[in-house]
């Protein structure tokens, strides 16, 4: 008899279900807790690497400048991003699935991702170094790569710490979950631009912000085209591996020279004219395409009473997210990345 009430018992639990989507609240706390993630490990290992100095004798400004510390700080964004992820679904409940990751794509799709990439970073290249430029001119203090690149190996370490683990973390929380909240709120147009510069704001400097905004921009209109997060890892991975590869070449082997005179500010203009004609290109000839004989593929095979059903049940989700007001910790999030944007930016110039 105990036996048949616990096997009752057993019968009446009703699975749960993790939800597979994420909504703009999701985006709004998420948002804010990657911008902080970052600050909250460097803080853990300044006052930890601060106690050992006051050992060793060791100063703050010698620890700073160690190698030891240039490597680890490489991980700070990547790690915050990872736990913050990996945390946020754990109590929410969210399935791994929400973030359409779909690693099978179609082999064209993968040749796109290498091409968007390539043309991305070369055609917008000489005209953020045209903006680096001014700024050098203006009194501002460029950035350089914080790893060494002296030989094959660094090489290798500085491909994994700086291109490997933000492809991998960055798109899973910025295009993974902070782009789809927003997708569930307004439409992809204006959920690619807002992404697009939060992504930007969140680098947190002014020599990145243009270029940063443009490959948001591009990684998440190729999610939404691909219908997959691993074309913006893809993307993501070919930009910052390419740009650590070109540093070393520059470095062993030297680079092109240029002062921006008219003509050099001409080409410069001219190689982002031909990325975004390229971008268009494969937009209208390719994607919509694509999608066109997807969409008569999925007609013909589904029955039509069913594709209506599923329509309506899609439209009536969406539109129930899509009611759901803006959080004021979007907001918050997003003036607290535009301040810090501006703290950084007025440091580089000398003026904090």
């Amino acid at each position: 008899m105990m036996y048949t009430f616990f096997m009752k018992k057993k019968n009446d639990l009703v699975p749960f279900k993790k939800r597979n989507f994420y909504d703009i609240s999701d985006t709004g706390i998420v948002y804010l807790s990657a911008i902080i993630a970052p600050y909250l490990i460097m803080a853990l290992v300044i006052v930890f690497f601060g106690l050992i100095s006051s050992q060793t004798g060791t100063t703050m400004q010698e620890f700073g400048d160690s190698l030891a510390y240039k490597i680890i700080s490489c991980f700070f964004a990547p790690l915050g991003l990872c736990i913050l992820f990996f945390s946020y679904n754990k109590i929410k409940k969210t399935s791994f699935k929400a973030i359409n990751l779909k690693p099978k794509m179609q082999v064209w799709d993968f040749v796109m991702c290498f091409v968007v990439a390539i043309v991305c970073l070369f055609g917008f290249k000489y005209f953020i170094g045209g903006i680096d430029h001014l700024l050098v001119l203006g009194g501002y203090e460029l950035s350089s790569l914080s790893l060494p690149l002296d030989n094959v190996g660094w090489l290798v370490l500085a491909i994994f710490l700086l291109a490997v683990l933000p492809a991998v973390f960055e798109e899973f929380v910025y295009r993974g979950i902070i782009f789809n909240g927003l997708r569930s709120k307004m439409g992809d147009v204006s959920a690619i631009f807002v992404s697009a510069a939060m992504f930007a704001f969140m680098h947190g400097s002014i020599e990145q912000l243009v270029y940063q905004f443009f490959l948001g921009f591009v990684i998440a209109w190729m999610v939404v085209r691909t219908g997959s997060l691993l074309s913006g890892i893809i993307i993501h991975f070919l930009n910052n591996a390419m740009v650590v590869i070109l540093a070393y070449i520059e470095l062993h082997y030297g680079g092109v020279e240029m002062t921006y005179n008219v003509w050099q500010w001409v080409l410069s203009v001219g190689l982002v004219l031909v990325c975004l004609a390229i971008i268009f290109v494969i937009e209208k000839f390719y994607f919509k395409h694509k999608n066109h004989e997807i969409v008569e593929k999925n007609i013909d095979e589904e029955d039509q009473l069913t594709e209506k059903q599923k329509l309506k049940e899609k439209t009536e989700k969406t539109q129930d997210l899509k009611n759901l007001p803006y959080p004021i910790l979007l907001w918050i999030s997003m003036g607290i990345s535009f301040v810090l944007f501006l703290i950084n930016t007025l440091t580089g110039f000398g003026a904090l």
